[in-house]
């Protein structure tokens, strides 16, 4: 699938939240881990319908910085779609306009992730 557009919910130091719609599916994407020394990063990904597509665009368009409402917002509508139908994963080194993503279904042992928002990436570094 073909990324349409992609709105940066969250960005530091090269992890990112965001939301990409591709022809007919919108996606809430989240960096889960980062290859230092590959950079590819593997996100998860969840999709999301229409209206939480719009409400969360509205956001991100309309506010620089988010306060505890809007992330509560972010993650009621993640929670609530963070189902094993609608979740994913994907690898990539960047997300861009353009770009071609495929989509791995979570394994059969695999468990659904649990994230709140905003995320607190000090978690994907090795220490």
């Amino acid at each position: 699938m073909t990324i349409n557009k992609l709105h940066i919910i969250d960005w530091y130091d090269d992890i990112i939240t965001s939301i990409v719609s591709f022809e007919k599916d919108v996606y809430l994407f989240h960096c889960i881990h980062k290859n230092f020394r590959t950079h590819e990063k593997t996100y998860y990904c969840v999709k999301i319908d229409e209206e939480s597509f719009l409400r969360i665009e509205s956001i991100v368009v309309n506010l620089k910085t988010f306060k505890k409402k809007e992330w509560k917002i972010i993650n009621e509508i993640f929670t609530s779609n963070n189902k094993k139908e609608n979740a994913f994963l994907v690898k990539s080194i960047s997300l861009l306009r353009g770009e071609n993503i495929v989509f791995h279904e979570l394994e059969a042992s695999g468990s659904l992730i649990k994230i709140n928002f905003p995320f607190d990436v000090s978690v994907l570094y090795d220490v």
